[in-house]
């Protein structure tokens, strides 16, 4: 039983990834930290309405107001990563608290645009 449930968290993953818009809306595909963190802003060339950010394994938090459209501002923070991005722009805000783990880090924001996904996967190095 617990290999079925790798195997489909696995297959959850890939067609996760997948589903990255081959233009990927202008937004940048990889973006890379030091160990010391910071921010980086992102812009393509459409606005998203949904943001959420997941790991490997295809954990995720995403921004609890993205379908009621009253809020502006959407935020999510998962694990040692924030992204931030107002309603009707094309910047998403991404920081990347330090790394203090000895290890490369990665995880990827999704926003939703026109029904379809940009994905941009984030490095963090040791």
């Amino acid at each position: 039983m617990k290999r079925i449930a790798l195997w489909a968290v696995a297959l959850l993953t890939i067609l996760g990834l997948q589903s990255c818009n081959k233009d990927n809306f202008g937004y940048e595909r990889q973006v890379e930290f030091t160990a010391e963190g910071g921010t980086k802003s992102v812009t393509g060339t459409e606005s998203i309405y949904e943001l959420s950010i997941a790991n490997y394994n295809g954990n995720e938090e995403w921004d609890d107001d993205e379908l009621d459209g009253n809020e502006s501002v959407m935020t999510v923070h998962f694990d040692w990563l924030s992204a931030v991005a107002t309603r009707h722009t094309k910047t998403i805000v991404i920081t990347a608290e330090p790394n203090k783990t000895g290890k490369r880090r990665v995880l990827y924001i999704y926003g939703e645009v026109r029904d379809r996904s940009s994905c941009i996967k984030v490095i963090q190095d040791k």
